[in-house]
């Protein structure tokens, strides 16, 4: 078993620049989230090459991703990528992101995400097994054993919460866009880290919608899935709506089609919640109108959002005591 090394890390540095900003004057989180996709997926990548295997690596899901803090103006965005754990044909990747003041050098914790790849041989497009490695140091440890936690947690979820398919009759909210070549790589799929901005996009419209357009900010991607991939030339549309609202948060449930223009029927590619938090004139958390569960569907993503929340707090307790232990 080869161990971590310098392989399994990537850094990526970029400005906050002016066109990154959203109505709050902060950077939108669907663009964090497509550099957090790109940043580790490239840790991945130099894991599965560096030991002798070559492929390529997808995007299976996102398991976690929490937002801390938000990123300004010509901020110095800092993510830093490493590999968690490996299993037969998946791995998970941590992904850690910055904000560095360039004026005062001041450095803050943004957002720390988990998500998860699969390998494919280059030219058959199948499944192939990531290289195995072993955890050395206690923090590695921790982290492995964080990993595996997550992945009995997105199993056992599966089977309590499952997805429940949004319907024409809850009024979603829906944004549509053509993939071009700007938003693939070589192999003409479209990269996860632009469905994922869709995925941010159309959530925020829905959250906004709940709030009546006030302020509010996303603080959490969670559980979000890649189903199948997207290409060139296909339009993808995506769905949003509320699934339940607490006294300042909300969680938004998003589903994500593609559409061939050569078959009559649209696909789904991915499903993903997003929780979002209503800022208040101050810039705290503020209340949000509530969300009153109408028909048996409504009522259980409801219920199965704060089995959600209940799974996260588990979590992240968890997490915290492997911290305290080492």
């Amino acid at each position: 078993m080869a161990p971590f090394n310098a392989f399994d890390q990537h850094y990526i540095r970029t400005p906050a620049y002016p066109w990154l900003l959203d109505e709050s004057g902060f950077v939108r989180a669907g663009h964090v989230l497509k550099l957090i996709d790109i940043c580790g997926s490239e840790a991945a990548l130099r894991h599965l090459n560096s030991h002798g295997r070559k492929g390529l690596v997808v995007t299976a899901s996102m398991d976690r991703t929490n937002f801390h803090a938000p990123i300004r103006l010509w901020d110095m965005i800092r993510l830093q990528s490493r590999v968690t754990q490996v299993w037969k044909h998946s791995m998970e990747v941590q992904v850690t992101v910055r904000a560095e003041n360039f004026i005062s050098g001041e450095s803050r914790d943004v957002a720390t995400a988990y998500l998860v790849f699969v390998a494919l041989d280059a030219k058959t497009r199948e499944k192939i097994g990531f290289p195995t490695f072993q955890a050395l140091t206690p923090e590695e440890k921790r982290l492995a054993q964080a990993a595996d936690m997550r992945k009995k947690n997105r199993v056992a979820e599966g089977k309590t919460a499952p997805f429940i398919p949004i319907e024409d009759r809850d009024n979603p909210v829906e944004l549509t866009r053509l993939m071009t070549l700007n938003d693939a790589n070589a192999q003409s799929n479209v990269f996860g880290g632009i469905i994922l901005s869709l995925i941010d996009e159309v959530g925020s419209q829905v959250a906004s919608r709940q709030v009546l357009g006030q302020p509010i900010v996303g603080v959490r991607q969670d559980r979000m899935s890649f189903i199948a991939p997207t290409f060139i030339g296909e339009t993808v549309e995506a769905k949003a709506i509320i699934t339940k609202t607490w006294n300042t948060s909300m969680e938004v449930q998003v589903e994500v089609y593609a559409q061939n223009p050569n078959y009559p029927e649209p696909r789904q590619v991915a499903t993903s919640y997003q929780v979002y938090v209503r800022l208040g004139p101050n810039g705290r958390p503020g209340e949000v109108p509530p969300a009153i569960p109408v028909t048996d569907a409504h009522k259980q993503r409801a219920d199965r959002a704060d089995l959600r929340r209940e799974i996260r707090q588990q979590e992240e307790a968890h997490e915290q005591a492997l911290v305290i232990s080492e």
